[in-house]
């Protein structure tokens, strides 16, 4: 259960730091929405082989960490902004 909540802490800081620096460096550009998956990617994978995070294990759905789960994890980190983006909207107004 802390691997899951420590996933979901981070993704939250993540996705705060892309957001606020989205918005000062590179929302008027054109191609900022590239640069904001590459940043997430960045981010994303970074964290979790720092971290060592797997989220399918988790969630006991496998014996070990695995790469494959660590890849799984990092895409999800990365999938992170619509849900985390909306809730600091809504915190913000």
């Amino acid at each position: 259960m802390d691997t899951l909540v420590l996933i979901v802490a981070l993704s939250t800081i993540i996705w705060y730091l892309i957001n606020r620096a989205k918005e000062e460096l590179w929302s008027n550009l054109s191609f900022g929405k590239w640069i904001t998956i590459a940043v997430a990617a960045i981010l994303s994978f970074a964290v979790v082989f720092a971290f060592n995070l797997d989220l399918i294990f988790a969630l006991n759905l496998t014996p070990e960490i695995s790469l494959v789960g660590k890849i799984l994890t990092g895409l999800v980190l990365m999938s992170g902004s619509s849900a985390v983006s909306e809730i600091m909207e809504a915190v913000g107004k």
